[in-house]
């Protein structure tokens, strides 16, 4: 019992990274609204950038960015270039790049 006490730290560590590792990789989901386009892990937003504020997308990618990602595959990669902040560029991967796209540009964004 003891020695179950020393490694509980290593336990709680393993299963804290286990949920992290599923939240990015699986638990991420990427949605358009009627004014924001979010970011959502297991339905709750945790970033949201609202339409008027996006200048142009594209299915591209850039250095210096703020990325909310859940692949490796630089083929879903949508980027939204925004008018205002200190890092305009904002990166996702959502599971329909060319969808999403369409969907943007229904709403009024220009799409590159």
């Amino acid at each position: 019992m003891e020695v179950f006490l020393y490694l509980l730290p290593l336990f709680f560590a393993l299963a804290l990274g286990g949920l992290l590792i599923h939240a990015i990789f699986w638990g991420m989901k990427f949605s358009v609204d009627a004014g924001h386009v979010r970011v959502r892990v297991y339905g709750w937003t945790v970033r949201k950038v609202a339409l008027s504020d996006i200048e142009w997308a594209a299915q591209d990618w850039c250095f210096w960015n703020e990325h909310y990602t859940n692949t490796v595959s630089s083929k879903r990669l949508v980027l939204l270039r925004r008018r205002t902040g200190l890092v305009r560029n904002f990166l996702i991967s959502p599971a329909e790049p060319q969808e999403f796209l369409k969907e943007l540009a229904a709403r009024g964004v220009v799409v590159r």
